[in-house]
């Protein structure tokens, strides 16, 4: 009878012990989804999967996703010209473990030459379609890629998917959601997609055959996401000029996200991304080499140049993935309290607009 009364005692502060750990950190405050800190979901990474269809088509990409069972909402993020998956994995990673599947293609630079500033403007329509092509063919091949890598079969929620990019992935995300290229006015809309991020995006230019006609038919939810430091590799890319995006969008479920300081680089995490002098080991505009935490063990890593422009980076990183996660939730998992934050991005000190 004591063994009984004992166990059952165990029982309930057992049960009492989890039920009031499980959303409190150790100083027993409350834990906010949006507080920019990363999720309670453990991220199991596959850095370099291929997938290829009955067709011998290939794509290489990679995966973040939450190991524990489930199913999640999809988001498929497009990496910046030149860049690689691994660049944006603070962001990624930080979706992963809030409860997000995450793909992240590598697109080939079609062009021959290297990754340069003139290679770069003499992409074109051929281009920029085989990146959405990229995009759509992920999506086409969910099945095979559960087939493919066992430990995602069943955690992709093929009904809520989210496009999301930087810089020329923006451009790419755009293209997806609806926008349009001129002459031709040529649509590379895909209906499955459920909501749009563009980070760093373009406005009108006849480079990339954007005219102030090619957002009209973007009707899906889109979050535009800038800097106040967000340069091109031209004059004429000023961040003013990237806010067009959202200013030329029709009205409905669009959000302008302003960050105060942030560089077009500060939304992949890399160093110097707050207008200083890049180093002296820069590889690619200005950034050096950023390191791969799938081969690199955490012990490892090179410390931070850290000071006043460090924290200062840390904390418009914080803000990043604490907007870019409220946007999807409200999105992909219709979320009041992801409506909420959004609304409410001032109070972090970033400025936000919704039409």
């Amino acid at each position: 009878m004591t063994r009984r009364i004992l166990l059952a005692l165990f029982l309930v502060l057992t049960a009492v012990s989890c039920g009031t750990s499980s959303g409190l950190d150790d100083d027993q405050t409350p834990r906010s989804r949006y507080a920019g800190t990363q999720g309670e979901l453990a991220v199991g990474p596959i850095p370099e999967a291929v997938v290829r269809n009955a067709d011998g088509r290939e794509l290489r990409m990679a995966i973040e996703y939450p190991i524990r069972a489930g199913t999640y909402p999809l988001i498929i993020f497009s990496p910046g010209y030149a860049a690689q998956p691994q660049s944006y994995v603070g962001l990624t990673s930080h979706w992963a473990s809030q409860g997000y599947v995450v793909v992240k293609p590598v697109h080939e630079i079609t062009r021959a030459g290297s990754a340069s500033a003139d290679v770069w403007q003499q992409h074109g329509q051929t281009e920029w379609r085989n990146r959405v092509r990229d995009i759509t063919f992920i999506i086409d091949s969910l099945d095979l890629l559960e087939q493919t890598y066992p430990e995602l079969q069943g955690k992709i929620d093929r009904t809520k998917i989210g496009v999301g990019g930087h810089s020329y992935g923006a451009f790419t995300a755009m293209l997806l959601g609806g926008g349009r290229t001129f002459p031709g006015a040529v649509s590379y809309a895909d209906p499955r997609v459920t909501a749009v991020m563009a980070i760093s995006p373009q406005g009108p230019g006849s480079v990339r055959g954007l005219t102030e006609e090619s957002w009209a038919e973007l009707s899906k939810p889109t979050l535009f996401m800038t800097g106040t430091r967000d340069q091109g590799t031209t004059a004429e890319e000023t961040p003013e000029w990237r806010r067009k995006a959202f200013e030329l969008s029709p009205a409905g479920d669009k959000w302008l996200v302003i960050v105060p300081n942030a560089g077009q680089n500060t939304f992949t995490g890399r160093r110097s991304a707050l207008g200083e002098p890049p180093p002296a080991d820069s590889t690619l505009a200005g950034d050096p080499p950023f390191p791969d935490p799938f081969r690199e063990p955490l012990q490892q890593r090179r410390p931070a140049r850290e000071g006043v422009a460090g924290s200062r980076e840390r904390s418009l990183g914080s803000d990043i993935r604490a907007i870019s996660l409220a946007f999807w939730d409200t999105y992909l998992r219709a979320s009041t309290e992801g409506r909420t934050t959004l609304e409410n991005g001032a109070a972090r000190g970033v400025e936000v607009v919704k039409k």
